[in-house]
């Protein structure tokens, strides 16, 4: 059936005239176009709508029961429990899951970007081990958490595609919840490993796709700033979470603060298992058991490239992140008054504008045209954070790093959302490229922190490491978008 067929029946089904349905139709046709499921495909079936135009094929309707992802997509098929798969960008809906993501990612991208401030605590005289841990050990509970957190993503790709969101959200709640309250108690490394490294990083894992996976197939014009919105909550997160830190432990202690902390992330989560929902169908394969990732993926080579450059990037990515609060209080920094402890928050504030504008731009340059530039200016200002001994300047470089490496977080689902036709593979991709991040984010911050012991407490060599790292990965963003454009400079991508 032609695109503009479709497009005309599905602002029949909106109650537009089709001659009507520019906004609408367009949206729908450009999810055609862009071989989005359930509007011209379906796991390599080309036509969805059949018979009259009022007659569109329907899959089952989106049900709370835990027992959703049992029923398969029945194309064509009309029964009392079925209705039309809902159309993106339209209503209520598709936004109150940018809510839900939104919340989703304070509880686990959150919880990472505002590693820094336990960083700091656990390797005070106050901190684990009576103040005698390691700061290259203590790296180990953040590397942990992160991979974890990495490796969910990868894996539950497959099960957020086969409709098991909910038991994934609910759970990750679970882990993360637990995790933290346990986290009160620790006094030693070990402990901390285990309650914040292992139990709070697998419920961060399980959180990791639903929060970036229902808004992206909810959406298809304004993916971009829905993604952009969601992952705001991360910098959010950021933001709050070092400042109420250190007041609380100095007021409270630690033990009293990570309950509160407990507490916040029990409430917002609650919102989140609320107001989830999906919009596609469970995914089927014809024969054979499914893939918990989609390797096949890698066959296509823009997407293989970007992959490749995500995991060099993400051996330096986090050392900004992690060690810039360290850094400027280990050294001879000029701070002319200013609270150091506050630098971890004014990164994740310009991080918030980071995730929503490169976002917004997006949606008419395209996911490519972003995350290229922001990585290759992000490796310029680690480089340039290495001679930086006062705080205006760091300041700056804070605020900059804070912007564009923001837009390289946010853009990412956007950018494996462009490279995917069929977009009920979408978490098993996303998959794919979680489980390359998990493999160096594992390895990258223990490498800087050896990299500072074995320079005696000078950061210089770790920040280079760090800054080729972002090099590297810039130019393998820069190679797939070539191959996706064609070779074109000029043009959306």
């Amino acid at each position: 059936m032609p695109t503009d067929e479709i497009a005309n029946v599905a602002s029949v089904y909106l109650g537009e005239k089709p001659e009507e349905g520019h906004g609408v139709a367009q949206a729908v046709r450009e999810e055609v176009k862009a071989g989005a499921p359930g509007l011209g495909q379906h796991h390599g079936r080309k036509e969805v709508f059949s018979g009259p135009t009022e007659q569109i094929a329907t899959a089952p309707a989106p049900s709370d029961s835990p027992n959703e992802h049992e029923q398969p997509v029945q194309i064509g098929e009309q029964s009392a429990n079925a209705r039309p798969i809902p159309p993106p960008d339209i209503g209520l809906q598709p936004w109150l899951q940018v809510i839900a993501g939104h919340f989703l990612m304070f509880n686990n991208w959150g919880l990472v970007v505002s590693y820094g401030s336990f960083q700091t605590y656990y390797a005070s005289s106050a901190g684990l081990d009576g103040g005698n841990a390691n700061p290259s050990l203590i790296s180990w509970i953040g590397s942990i958490q992160n991979t974890l957190l990495l490796l969910g993503g990868a894996f539950g790709g497959r099960w957020f595609d086969a409709g098991y969101h909910r038991y994934m959200v609910g759970s990750g709640t679970i882990l993360v919840v637990f995790g933290l309250f346990m986290t009160s108690l620790v006094t030693k490394f070990y402990q901390a490993l285990l309650a914040q490294g292992f139990c709070v990083g697998l419920g961060m894992g399980l959180l990791l796709i639903p929060s970036v996976g229902l808004p992206s197939t909810w959406f298809v014009r304004r993916r971009g700033l829905a993604v952009g919105i969601v992952s705001s909550g991360a910098s959010v997160a950021g933001i709050v979470l070092p400042i109420a830190l250190r007041h609380l432990i100095g007021t409270l202690g630690f033990p009293w603060s990570l309950r509160i902390l407990a507490f916040i992330s029990l409430a917002t989560l609650l919102v989140s298992n609320v107001l989830i929902r999906q919009r596609l169908p469970p995914r089927r394969l014809a024969k054979g058991p499914a893939p918990f990732v989609e390797y096949p993926a890698l066959r296509q080579l823009d997407f293989a490239l970007y992959v490749v450059g995500q995991f060099i990037t993400y051996f330096g990515f986090f050392g900004f992140y992690n060690y810039v609060e360290s850094w400027a209080k280990s050294t001879d920094l000029d701070s002319g008054g200013f609270p150091l402890e506050y630098i971890l928050p004014v990164l994740n504030a310009a991080s918030i504008l980071g995730r929503l504008i490169p976002c917004f731009v997006a949606d008419y340059t395209g996911p490519f045209n972003v995350a290229v530039p922001s990585l290759f200016v992000a490796s310029l200002l680690v480089y340039v954070w290495i001679p930086v001994r006062t705080i205006g300047p760091l300041l700056a470089i804070t605020v900059l790093y804070g912007f564009f490496s923001g837009a390289v977080i946010a853009i990412t689902p956007a950018v494996v959302a462009s490279l995917t036709e069929d977009l009920t593979s979408f978490g098993g991709r996303m998959g794919v490229m979680f489980l390359a991040i998990a493999c160096s984010s594992l390895v990258g911050p223990p490498v800087m922190g050896a990299i500072v012991e074995m320079h005696g407490g000078n950061y210089d060599a770790a920040r280079v490491y760090a800054a080729t790292m972002l090099l590297g990965g810039g130019v393998c963003f820069t190679l797939a978008r070539m191959v996706k454009s064609k070779g074109k400079l000029m043009v959306r991508a």
